[in-house]
Parts: structure tokens; C-alpha cells; sequence
């Protein structure tokens, strides 16, 4: 069995689900043995808006942020990645290619060796700077003596975490930027039915949602404080990055599409001028019959939206955009809650 046969066996849902549950559960089980729920209980008046917040109990609920990001970016690649590839095997009837061909082209969606390297490097990077501008900054982040159990969690996973993110980001661009030229293989655009092309658009939501994702669940961060330059600093561009997400699978079929508009509307334009010439064999009423469909017909192409995109796919993407809002919402009523009912 081959390496990508077993990758395709791989849920990632529950390769999420399995890498972050067990690392909550060995972060749970290790604060009980070494006894830190004491001095979580004595650490747990929480002001959301203090200056900025200190002690266990906020290290804890970083330390289990870390642990949901740790098993949702991996979980997020592999469907990025999937996901491209399964959806090119959809477009088999638009693009007019043998199933042969149509693998080939799935399997062409892969990722370059070099710029994994390179934007893993610039994940690290970040990881290794990330302590330096959150504050309560230490005086050495980095030096084992400074670490207390739960920034251990933090300073260990922190670089996996930061390296998976640009992973992501690097693996949402490519199959974005793959679709892109994919377009060029359509065999035919029907301008009076898009439906075919809109696994270009799902491809465009889908990759949106994992970035949007990530975010909203690094958006539980901010319930502590000094998180907003970190938050500004990945996810300003990892949000530009699922904007750009959701337009580059279809920038080649807008173009298809206009070229497709711009052919068809000369066509017509063309037969309206030569009615005239037509009208010398033709009565007065089938004149006029035809010159109304034609010019009937040319509004009708001339309606045709450019883009490929609904109104529920602008509807989704909005409440994409909200879902990080609403996960630090949901994240800071529940902090209340807790603090209110257990601390």
C-alpha cells in the first residue's frame, strides 16, 4: 500500500478530532498529576478587560487553544488538498476529457517541495518572534527556566501550529491558482446554464472556510489580553488570503465567460444588422418577429453575470466572515459562565 493510498483512508475530520482530542486529554491528565487545578481555582477571578490578564488560568485556556489549532491545520490541509482533487474529478463532463485524463489532471494538483520549505521557514519565523510582541512579554520567552507547565504546552506547539498555518494558506493558493487555469480545458461555456461551472465556486467557498476557520478559532485568544497584535499581525492577511480564496478558483472561468458574452453578442449584433438584407424575403410581421427575438436574446446574453457567483454564495461568505466574531463572543459568554458557576 502506497503512501497516497493511505492518505486517502485518512477523515479529516477525524484526524482532527483525534490529534486534538488526545492532546487535551494528556494536558488534562498531566495539570491533574503535577496538581495545577489548586492553583487554577486560586487564579480564576477573570477580568476580560483588564490591561492585561496574567497568571495559570489564562496559560491554561491558551494551552487548550493550542491544542484545537494543532489538530484543525493539519485536518484543514489535507481536505484543502482533497478536496481540489476530487472536485477536478466533477468537472470530467465540462471539461470533455477521458477519466484517464481527468486523474491526471487531479493528481496535477500537488504542491511544490520548495515552497513548502520555504513557506514552513517563514511559519517557524513567526513562531519564534510571536513571544517577543504578546504581552506580558518575559524576559527570555524562550529559556526552558521560564516555563511553567501550561507555556510549556504553549512554546512546543506554538511552531508546529504557526508552520501548519502557512501550509494552509500556501495549499489554499495553489489549488485556487490551479482552477484558475483549469478553466482554459472547458470544453463549452453555456451561457444560459452555469451550474456546471460551479465547482469552481464550491472550491472557492471551501478554501475560504478552512482559513476563516482557523481564524475563529484563534479568535478565542483575544478573550485574554495582548492577542490583538498577533491577531492583526496572521489574521489580517490569513482573512485577505480566503477573500482572494474564493475569487482565484474563478478569475479563468470569468474570463471563459466573458470571451463566451463577448463571441455570442457579435453573433447576434451581427444578425441584427443583416435583418435588413433578410427583410427584402420576409413579410412585414415575421420581420418584425424576428428582429424582437434577436434583440430579445441579446439582452438576455448581455445579463449573463461575469462571474460565476450567486447570491447565496455572497450570503456564505459574509457569514463566513462573522463566524470568527461570533466564536470569541460565544468564547467570552462562556468564560463568564464558568467563572460565575464553578470559580
Amino acid at each position: 500500500m502506497n503512501w497516497r493510498t493511505t492518505t486517502d483512508r485518512v477523515s479529516p475530520l477525524w484526524l482532527g478530532v483525534v490529534i486534538s482530542g488526545t492532546l487535551i486529554v494528556i494536558f488534562l491528565g498531566v495539570q491533574t498529576a503535577l496538581g495545577r487545578w489548586d492553583a487554577l481555582r486560586a487564579d480564576g477571578n477573570l477580568s476580560p478587560f483588564a490591561r492585561v490578564s496574567t497568571g495559570v488560568l489564562r496559560d491554561t485556556r491558551l494551552a487548550i487553544v493550542h491544542c484545537l489549532l494543532i489538530g484543525y491545520l493539519p485536518a484543514a490541509f489535507l481536505h484543502a488538498m482533497r478536496n481540489g482533487q476530487r472536485t477536478v474529478l466533477t468537472l470530467q463532463g465540462a471539461l470533455n476529457c477521458t477519466r484517464e485524463e481527468c486523474v491526471a489532471l487531479a493528481e496535477a494538483v500537488t504542491l511544490n517541495g520548495r515552497w513548502l520549505l520555504i513557506t514552513g521557514l517563514l511559519g517557524f519565523l513567526l513562531a519564534i518572534v510571536n513571544p517577543y510582541v504578546v504581552p506580558p512579554v518575559p524576559s527570555a520567552p524562550w529559556s526552558l527556566s521560564n516555563w511553567n507547565p501550561e507555556v510549556t504546552w504553549h512554546r512546543i506547539l506554538g511552531p508546529p501550529i504557526l508552520v501548519c498555518l502557512c501550509w494552509l494558506g500556501y495549499a489554499v493558493v495553489t489549488v485556487s491558482t490551479r482552477f484558475s487555469r483549469l478553466a482554459r480545458e472547458l470544453h463549452h461555456i453555456d451561457l444560459l446554464d452555469l451550474s456546471a461551472l460551479a465547482p469552481f465556486t464550491r472550491v472557492g467557498l471551501t478554501n475560504s472556510l478552512l482559513l476563516i476557520g482557523a481564524m475563529s478559532i484563534a479568535s478565542l485568544m483575544l478573550i485574554e489580553t495582548g492577542f490583538g497584535a498577533t491577531m492583526l499581525l496572521i489574521g489580517g492577511p490569513a482573512l485577505v488570503v480566503a477573500v482572494l480564496a474564493l475569487i482565484s478558483p474563478v478569475r479563468g472561468v470569468h474570463r471563459r465567460i466573458r470571451q463566451a458574452k463577448d463571441a455570442e453578442l457579435r453573433r447576434i449584433n451581427g444578425a441584427i444588422a443583416a435583418n435588413p438584407i433578410a427583410a427584402q424575403r420576409l413579410d412585414a410581421d415575421q420581420r418584425r418577429g424576428e428582429l424582437a427575438d434577436l434583440v430579445a436574446y441579446r439582452n438576455l446574453i448581455d445579463n449573463v453575470p461575469e462571474w460565476p457567483f450567486t447570491t447565496s454564495t455572497y450570503t456564505r461568505l459574509i457569514l463566513y466572515m462573522l463566524i470568527p466574531v461570533a466564536s470569541w463572543s460565544l468564547g467570552l459568554a462562556a468564560e463568564e459562565i464558568v467563572n460565575r458557576v464553578l470559580l
